[in-house]
């Protein structure tokens, strides 16, 4: 063999070494980076949104506090249940003889679906007073001051005879005690 024959034979095998190389490693490689680079960009976008969807769920939740806050301090709560008891002893005034004479409560019935939904019940009361005139005005604002919700329904004030010169006045405050319905009446 000739020196010639040997160079193109190197020359081939060199050939051939570069094609196996480009096309068994480099191109397979090449074609993975290509998908790589794909899947990169796809994954960029992607947390790119997921960053947009975290800031927008942020001022959601953020907005939702805000509603909650602002519910809390211009809602009342709505009990499971009228909480009578309770209710009683939130409204009760000292009798002392003089500003407060006498003061009785009376259930006096229950109004279903006050809501117009059926989601709302109330337990109707009277609170007959035998008091001042600010005094009856310390029971209607003791229900305005309650954390849950109680409506004034009725007012009835009337001067007695022979309590005319006391300054006392008879009283009937109606009043409902909101709460959730199907729930029932616990003291």
């Amino acid at each position: 063999m000739n020196r010639r024959r040997l160079e193109q034979g190197y020359l081939v095998l060199l050939g051939v070494v570069v094609l196996v190389a480009v096309f068994g490693f480099i191109w397979p490689n090449y074609r993975r980076a290509a998908v790589a680079a794909s899947q990169i960009e796809s994954l960029e976008g992607k947390i790119g949104s997921l960053e947009d969807a975290r800031e927008l769920l942020q001022e959601q939740s953020d907005a939702v506090q805000r509603l909650e806050s602002i519910q809390q301090s211009r809602c009342r709560r709505i009990p499971a249940s009228a909480k009578v008891a309770e209710l009683v002893r939130a409204l009760s005034l000292e009798v002392d003889g003089v500003r407060v004479a006498d003061q009785t409560f009376t259930v006096s019935g229950r109004r279903d679906n006050v809501d117009g939904d059926n989601r709302f019940e109330g337990l109707s009361m009277v609170v007959e007073l035998d008091a001042s005139f600010e005094r009856i005005c310390s029971v209607i604002d003791r229900c305005e001051a309650l954390d849950h919700l109680v409506r004034v329904t009725g007012l009835d004030i009337a001067v007695k005879r022979q309590d005319a010169d006391t300054g006392r006045l008879q009283a009937s405050v109606s009043i409902d005690a909101i709460h959730q319905a199907g729930e029932g009446d616990t003291p």
